[in-house]
Parts: C-alpha cells; sequence; structure tokens
C-alpha cells in the first residue's frame, strides 16, 4: 500500500528494507534531493507531467535524470496516404516543454496492393505540411512505403538540433509527413514509435 512522505509530496510505492525509496509519485514537480531518502536507481513519477525521473546519483547525493519516454502510434493505409498534405500527431505538445528525439523505429506490413508516389518520410516538428517542418531524424525512403509485401523495420537516430529557434521547437508537437507527392494507391498499416525526452 502506497504511503506518503511527510513534508515531500512523495507518494511512496516501494522501498528498500532500510527504509530508502525505490519507486514513487510526486504531482507538484519538485523531487528534492535530499540524503538518506533515495536508493541509488530510484524511480519517481511526476502524475502532473507522466515523466519518470531516476536517481542517477547517490543516496547521499541524489541526481534527477529524465526517463526515456516512448509513444506509439498505428498509422492506417488512408493516413499514410494522406500524411503528405495532412501531417499526423505522433506525440502532443507539451506546454513550456520542448521534446527532443532519441529514435524513431517504424514498422510497416505491406499488402499486395502497393502504395506508389510519395516521398521521403519524417518525424518533424509541428504540423507543417508537404514534411517541410523542422526534422527530428534523417528521412525514411519513400521505398519502405511503396515495397512489396510484407512487414519490415525502419530505425533512424536523431539529427544533431544547434542553436534552434526556442520557440520552433517548445511547446510544439511531433508529426509524421511526408515530401515531394502524396503517396497513392495501396494498402498496408504502419506504426511509428518515437523515443524522446523533454527540456
Amino acid at each position: 500500500m502506497a504511503k506518503s512522505l511527510a513534508g515531500t509530496g512523495i507518494l511512496i510505492y516501494d522501498e528498500t528494507a532500510a527504509g530508502l525509496i525505490l519507486t514513487g509519485s510526486i504531482t507538484n514537480g519538485t523531487i528534492p534531493t535530499t540524503a538518506s531518502i533515495f536508493a541509488s536507481g530510484a524511480r519517481i513519477t511526476d502524475l502532473s507531467t507522466g515523466i519518470t525521473y531516476i536517481n542517477s546519483g547517490t543516496t547521499a547525493t541524489p541526481s534527477w535524470q529524465q526517463s526515456r519516454i516512448s509513444k506509439s502510434v498505428a498509422l492506417t493505409a488512408a493516413q499514410l496516404i494522406a500524411m503528405y498534405a495532412t501531417p499526423v500527431e505522433i506525440v502532443p505538445a507539451v506546454p513550456g516543454m520542448a521534446i527532443i528525439v532519441d529514435s524513431v523505429d517504424f514498422v510497416i506490413t505491406r499488402t499486395a496492393t502497393a502504395f506508389t508516389g510519395g516521398g521521403a518520410v519524417a518525424v518533424q516538428y509541428n504540423s507543417t505540411a508537404n514534411g517541410a517542418g523542422t526534422a527530428t531524424t534523417a528521412t525514411i525512403a519513400s521505398t519502405v512505403i511503396t515495397g512489396a509485401a510484407g512487414t519490415t523495420k525502419t530505425a533512424r537516430i536523431p539529427v544533431v538540433l544547434s542553436d534552434v529557434a526556442d520557440a520552433s521547437i517548445t511547446g510544439i508537437g511531433l508529426y509524421i509527413s511526408n515530401a515531394t507527392a502524396a503517396f497513392a494507391a495501396g494498402t498496408g498499416t504502419a506504426v511509428v514509435t518515437v523515443g524522446y525526452h523533454l527540456i
């Protein structure tokens, strides 16, 4: 049974035999760095944002780092075809925070009715049409969409974001779109998974 840690706003779910917190939650966005409260590796989830923090320091000197967050979205054939003009939201905007991509995984299951046309696919900041938003990773070749029947997996690592204007990424969601032209015809489905952290 969960219990509260007096004066901290922390709800404790699990602790060590010595009484150090292993898992817990907060709602006020502040995790204390007081000595002798948390085990090394303790995980605290901020229920107001859904972000989990890990104590990468010691019991004497806690140091809180965000755990990787992951979001998966299934895409229909209709969405794959329309995402050139109507990008599909993958990760909703987090007010006051920038979503920094750690990885993008794309799994597509193509059928005998192949997709045609289209251009390179990318996960981007904002819902800018035609894949013209600020890129988060290298693009995925259009041939990944238009290939033969079967299921394939594609992984992308993030591009380097350097000196990017705060207003162009803070409080802005991530969307998937493609450049050049819309995909046409075709059936099949895909799942895109974005691993990310917030700053």
